[in-house]
């Protein structure tokens, strides 16, 4: 499971990276500038190769990437340097990265929505479509009759239309021994089970009831980009929540999940199947775009907003060599934080 989890996880991370990196790459090429490298990942540089005028690049550190730009960290006389172009090039340039993350979220839970899939955000009882319901085990108490059955976290219950059908199949036989029909990865498989005599918790599993919507292509695009506009909403509200607890109250946020929490999550959806892997991959980009429009420095809002500060005032606010420094600064600001969350993950397992 270790490695299926690692080869997911990775898969969604390259996958995240190649799509953000990609947007600012294309808007860099539709506004002339020129591109010398596009990067997967931070250096060391493990392999690269070169087409045409840009060196591709695969790094050895896998969390982000970038696109490197003619007259980017220094200044340029060419005409297809970047800091030769207007405000507003420059401008798409940065967030092109950001409308993609959005894009890749909205097109993933359209997918979601064509293969059957429960909404994130949106009313399932709105949609309209084919809807069922699945049983999924939630939780595995220690020493219970599931888990000496061999029932885990993320098994489908096949047979019950609802939770409440469930928990009265288990009420109504306790003290004898039962046949459970689940889905694993696919596979349907018939477990044999003791229900005790414990009527608070006959079986020792927790279930959660999960409506799955199938909707017809069209529908299907309509409702994910919907829900990818509602999720950014409430992706929002946790950000402006957690920033205000870090800023106000010196706190980082115990639900804020680093690289070890993301990888852990990962885990859990690969158990569950690929309908949430594209789940989380879709939640995940819209919070690196919410992330990444922050006006910080080192991050794409932080440079847009000396572009726009450029554009009201029709000319440079500040240095290159001072704004290179300012995003240096700040990316060794964030790769500390994401140290610090990492580190506080780590402790948490041991």
């Amino acid at each position: 499971m270790f490695w299926l989890t690692l080869l997911a996880f990775l898969i969604i991370l390259g996958l995240l990276v190649f799509v953000h990196e990609g947007g600012h790459f294309i808007a860099a090429k539709l506004s002339g500038v020129k591109v010398e490298e596009f990067a997967f990942g931070f250096p060391p540089r493990l392999f690269s190769w070169k087409k045409g005028e840009t060196r591709y690049s695969i790094n050895a550190i896998p969390f982000g990437g970038y696109v490197k730009m003619l007259g980017e960290e220094k200044e340029s006389d060419s005409p297809r340097s970047f800091s030769r172009k207007k405000a507003r090039f420059k401008f798409l340039i940065v967030v092109a990265g950001v409308i993609m993350n959005f894009i890749l979220a909205g097109v993933l839970l359209s997918v979601g929505y064509m293969i059957g899939m429960s909404p994130i955000s949106l009313n399932p009882d709105t949609l309209a479509g084919q809807k069922t319901h699945q049983i999924v085990i939630a939780q595995v108490n220690n020493d219970s009759p599931a888990q000496a059955a061999d029932l885990r976290v993320g098994d489908l219950i096949l047979g019950f239309n609802s939770t409440q059908s469930f928990v009265d199949f288990t009420k109504s036989n306790l003290d004898r021994d039962v046949k459970i029909l689940i889905k694993r990865k696919g596979e349907t498989i018939e477990k044999s089970a003791h229900i005790s005599k414990n009527a608070e918790a006959p079986l020792g599993v927790g279930i959660i009831d999960v409506p799955l919507v199938k909707l017809t292509p069209l529908g299907a695009i309509y409702a994910g980009f919907k829900d990818m506009v509602l999720t950014t909403g409430y992706v929002f509200t946790l950000l402006k929540d957690f920033l205000s607890g870090l800023f106000i109250k010196g706190k980082i946020s115990e639900g804020v999940a680093g690289p070890v929490g993301i990888f852990n999550i990962t885990g859990e959806a690969v158990r569950m199947g690929i309908i949430y892997l594209i789940q989380l991959a879709a939640v995940l980009s819209i919070n690196l775009g919410m992330i990444n429009i922050l006006p910080f420095p080192a991050l794409d809002g932080g440079r847009a907003v000396i572009i726009l500060c450029e554009g009201i005032t029709r000319r440079k606010v500040l240095k290159t060599e001072v704004e290179n420094l300012l995003h240096i600064l700040g990316f060794a600001i964030l790769m500390l934080f994401v140290l610090i969350i990492t580190f506080r993950e780590v402790i948490a397992l041991l």
